[in-house]
């Protein structure tokens, strides 16, 4: 026992020192001692410190950017922008019914344009019908162009007054042959009128009296224009008038307009004012036929809708 050192005893003493004894003290040192101390920096010494930055320390602080701050921005953390309202876009169509409670003014416009597309739609509807059934009834019944001939012409008179020569006195003979060529398609002739022409100026008219004309038929129509007339005629419709009265041959055209009814059947059609054209005829006078020799040639007249 005389071996062992007391720990109170400094002098000749080789253990470890007491905590509270510093003299050759080689152990770490105490927290709370600042001088020859190279352990870790202690989080409330500032001197020497070169651990990680403090949260609440500003200057010098280099950690990880806080998801509250923009970019040197300090203050406090700026709102969303509210959401944008959606629009609420109308189905198209009548909206009548959409506008009850709503200004008197709104209701009658908008009723009004739902009224304009009705129409419109009938309107469409309607001549989309008609145009399908007169495709149909044109592939049945395949109508073909009636066609119109002056058969025969002769002029009894055809002269300038000698008192006045704008007085033009005419007797005028004409045979028409009217041939309708279709099966199912009969003709009402309602109105046809015929006019006589010499250098573009009429001379004279006359009115047929209605007529209808069954399918697959022929009809002869005989008219006469008889008269006196103050016709104006220009330097060469009277040359012309002077050759045609050395030769005894007048060339004269005839025109009619009419008006005329279809019947499919049982179905008429509505009123077609057609115009027939029967231009140049070359109509002999009678008291000059037998001394000239010159016979009427048969004609056929143009068929125009127009």
């Amino acid at each position: 026992m005389g071996d062992i050192k007391q720990p109170h005893l400094n002098g000749g003493y080789d253990g470890p020192q007491p905590p509270h004894l510093n003299g050759g003290y080689d152990g770490p040192q105490p927290p709370h001692l600042n001088g020859g101390y190279d352990g870790p920096q202690q989080p409330h010494l500032n001197r020497g410190y070169d651990g990680p930055p403090q949260p609440h320390l500003n200057g010098g602080y280099y950690g990880p950017p806080q998801p509250h701050l923009n970019g040197g921005y300090y203050g406090p953390p700026i709102p969303p922008p509210p959401p944008k309202p959606k629009r609420r876009y109308k189905t198209p169509g009548c909206c009548c019914f959409s506008c009850i409670g709503s200004c008197i003014g709104s209701c009658l416009r908008c009723c009004g344009c739902c009224i304009l597309s009705l129409i419109w739609n009938i309107l469409i509807a309607v001549a989309v019908i008609l145009g399908i059934t007169a495709l149909i009834l044109w592939l049945i019944f395949r109508p073909n162009a009636v066609k119109f001939y002056v058969a025969d012409a002769n002029l009894n008179r055809f002269s300038l007054d000698s008192s006045n020569n704008s007085n033009l006195h005419y007797d005028l003979d004409l045979n028409f042959t009217i041939r309708n060529p279709n099966q199912r398609l009969g003709i009402y002739y309602d109105v046809v009128q015929v006019s006589g022409y010499y250098g573009d100026q009429r001379f004279g008219s006359v009115e047929i009296a209605p007529f209808y004309q069954g399918h697959k038929n022929t009809t002869v129509v005989v008219t006469k224009m008889e008269g006196q007339n103050l016709v104006v005629l220009g330097d060469g419709a009277r040359a012309d008038l002077k050759e045609d009265d050395l030769t005894g041959v007048y060339r004269i055209d005839v025109r009619l307009v009419m008006s005329v009814r279809f019947k499919f059947w049982i179905i008429k059609s509505w009123k077609v004012k057609p115009k027939i054209r029967c231009d140049d005829l070359k109509i002999p006078l009678g008291s000059s036929n037998s001394t000239s020799g010159f016979k009427f040639q048969t004609m056929q007249c143009n068929f125009d809708f127009r």
